[in-house]
């Protein structure tokens, strides 16, 4: 199994970059026709089911040949997780915490909602989101995917992987017609995501066999799901629509082209070149500060008494790409202060 995959830091970045123009641009601008931050969150979802998976189902064959028990496997799983995920986001809570009304009162008040990452229930309970922490509902969904999948995976269905997948996707795709609210942020319709980049995986691990008919078959939905998608949002609405399963099928085909065709131009010329590749390795630090960020640059010019369109809350294009800019800085310093140093020890533990 190889370790790196040419082109996944560049669609990190892509999948970021369409979170922030979406959190950071007016509602009424042209790039926001469409939910492109929802779509940018669906990509990771389809990315971390992919890789995640990948680590797992090689765990499979460690304990199919003996070399490796379940719990072992989980064991070292978990710490690897918690190791890149919490330094830099507890970190950020702290400050938080200490500077709480910069963020607004109410985060001290929910400040167990993020602590044990389950903002995306508080978001669904309260029926709102919460100004610049709303995007944390994603981390916890995707931690909660980490708790129970290695579980699934290694020891309930580990004989039954292809029936797992089914009906991930299954669930995941159905249960919005099923529960009421922001279902959008729930776990449970988050599932086909993680699914559809987990079939990824099990067909390049489990599967080889049907590689090339995988890579059709997706590639062919790939194409419908961009159509349905235009003809939603700039046709008719469709009456029977999912965002997230169209999303992750043209995500998952877009990895798939990645992962079997290392050399093409798409991969080694667009995807990895040096600024995509750079904002998709600093890509987590870059999600977790984007959107609280703002605030804080407003709140020190507004002390220093300084006017910005920021300050008057105006948009600027200029003081987005240097918010931007700085957001990027920012998340470069943690990477090589917090989080290089803790991954380089962290490879050292499995």
């Amino acid at each position: 199994m190889i370790k790196h995959i040419s082109g996944l830091n560049g669609i990190r970045a892509i999948a970021v970059l369409m979170v922030i123009v979406y959190h950071r641009f007016p509602a009424d601008h042209f790039l926001k026709i469409m939910p492109i931050g929802h779509f940018g969150v669906d990509i990771f979802f389809v990315l971390s089911g992919y890789l995640i998976s990948r680590i797992l189902l090689n765990g499979v064959t460690k304990i199919e040949n003996n070399t490796a028990t379940a719990f072992q496997l989980i064991k070292s799983f978990v710490i690897r997780r918690s190791l890149r995920i919490f330094p830099i986001y507890y970190l950020l809570l702290f400050i938080l915490y200490i500077n709480d009304g910069i963020v607004g009162n109410s985060f001290r008040e929910n400040f167990l909602w993020y602590f044990f990452y389950g903002s995306n229930f508080l978001v669904y309970f309260e029926g709102k989101w919460f100004g610049c922490l709303a995007h944390l509902w994603s981390l916890a969904v995707e931690e909660q995917f980490y708790l129970v999948w290695p579980f699934l995976v290694l020891v309930l269905f580990r004989n039954r992987i292809l029936s797992l997948l089914t009906l991930t996707i299954i669930v995941g795709t159905l249960s919005p017609l099923f529960i009421d609210g922001i279902t959008y942020v729930l776990t449970i319709s988050c599932i086909n995501a993680f699914g559809i980049g987990a079939l990824l995986a099990y067909v390049e691990l489990k599967r080889p066999e049907w590689q090339t008919a995988f890579v059709k078959t997706v590639n062919v939905l790939a194409v419908l799901s961009l159509v349905l998608i235009f003809v939603h949002y700039f046709v008719l609405p469709l009456p029977v629509y999912s965002d997230r399963l169209l999303v992750s099928l043209v995500a998952v085909a877009l990895i798939a082209y990645c992962r079997f065709n290392q050399q093409s131009y798409l991969v080694t010329r667009i995807l990895e070149n040096k600024m995509l590749s750079f904002i998709g390795l600093i890509s987590y630090g870059v999600y977790l500060y984007h959107n609280v960020f703002p605030r804080y640059w407003t709140a020190v010019l507004s002390r220093l008494h300084i006017e910005t369109p920021a300050t008057q809350g105006h948009f600027s294009y200029i003081e987005f790409v240097v918010q931007t800019g700085c957001v990027i800085l920012v998340s470069y310093l943690s990477w090589i202060i917090i989080e290089k140093p803790i991954a380089k020890w962290k490879d050292k533990i499995s």
